[in-house]
């Protein structure tokens, strides 16, 4: 059990989830840890205020966010936050009942310059099938920044617990003009480039829900112009961890396999093979050499049809 009471500020953006809001809502009321604060962010029209004020619950605070998506609904959000730590619960998952306290438990074990994130599970939704585990065993600053930076695997917007000054220091909020609008990969990382340390809680308290007919707000498929904004979102890792990826070339990888498949995607076949011959120099493979063809191939579908 924690010892002593810190104020938690749970954060939720919602945008027209008024059929799945009540779910994420329920889990927290179930928390073995009740000093906390549940400020729920809504960007849609539909009738989520009204789902939300009838549980009556003193420890929500609801605010109508209707423009800037969830930058500016997180940026809203923590700015009447009391929390002395910050976490987040979306919309359409649930935590189970230790969560809080796990978390609470762990970070506060941990010198004032870490933040936590954790495993997390992810279930159908509707014969709520668990599906896979996402595992959290990462540990460190700055020099895991590489394996950050390679893959996805200081995320999950639901596991991150940020003491408040953390959470200050990278922003108070998601990164903007990045082509994701809620990228907890990008956040993770901006924080150990800073300079915080990380550590993961190992056992999974987060139920993550798929295949409920929705694209959830943290996927870059929740915007038009998907292709553009990844596009984009690689563009920013490769550029803003450049001196990383050039100390450590194969952490550009994923991101230079992603911009080739997006600029196909879109005939950019020239930037195509541009970015491939630099996935040559990262990574000379049977599997990258594989992909000028497929530019190719792709490129000479398309003339042909045109």
């Amino acid at each position: 059990m924690v010892s002593n009471q810190p104020l938690v500020t749970i954060i939720t953006n919602t945008k027209n989830r008024a059929n799945l809001i009540s779910r994420c809502i329920k889990s927290i009321q179930m928390q073995t840890y009740l000093n906390y604060e549940h400020i729920i962010a809504d960007g849609g029209t539909d009738n989520t205020k009204q789902v939300v004020e009838a549980y009556e619950d003193p420890h929500i605070k609801y605010i109508s966010v209707p423009v800037g998506g969830p930058i500016v609904q997180t940026r809203e959000a923590f700015k009447i936050s009391k929390g002395d730590f910050i976490t987040f619960l979306d919309d359409d998952d649930e935590y189970t009942p230790e969560k809080i306290e796990k978390q609470l438990e762990l970070i506060l074990s941990l010198p004032e310059d870490y933040f936590i994130y954790g495993a997390m599970t992810y279930y159908d939704n509707d014969t709520k099938e668990e599906l896979r585990i996402h595992k959290a065993e990462f540990k460190g600053g700055k020099e895991i920044l590489p394996i950050a930076v390679a893959n996805p695997v200081i995320c999950g917007t639901p596991t991150l617990m940020f003491h408040r000054k953390t959470f200050e220091s990278v922003g108070g909020t998601w990164i903007a003009g990045i082509g994701n609008e809620m990228s907890d990969w990008a956040l993770g990382c901006k924080a150990l480039k800073q300079g915080w340390k990380v550590a993961a809680l190992n056992e999974s308290y987060l139920r993550i829900y798929v295949n409920h007919g929705g694209v959830r707000m943290s996927d870059p498929r929740f915007y038009k112009n998907n292709a553009e904004r990844n596009i984009k979102f690689h563009i920013y890792f490769l550029t803003e961890y450049a001196d990383v990826i050039k100390e450590n070339p194969k952490s550009g990888i994923i991101h230079y396999q992603n911009l080739i498949r997006y600029y196909v995607s879109i005939g950019l076949y020239g930037k195509a093979c541009g970015v491939w011959k630099k996935l040559l120099i990262a990574s000379f493979s049977l599997k990258s050499l594989a992909l000028y063809p497929y530019v190719c191939s792709k490129k000479i579908f398309c003339e042909n049809k045109s």
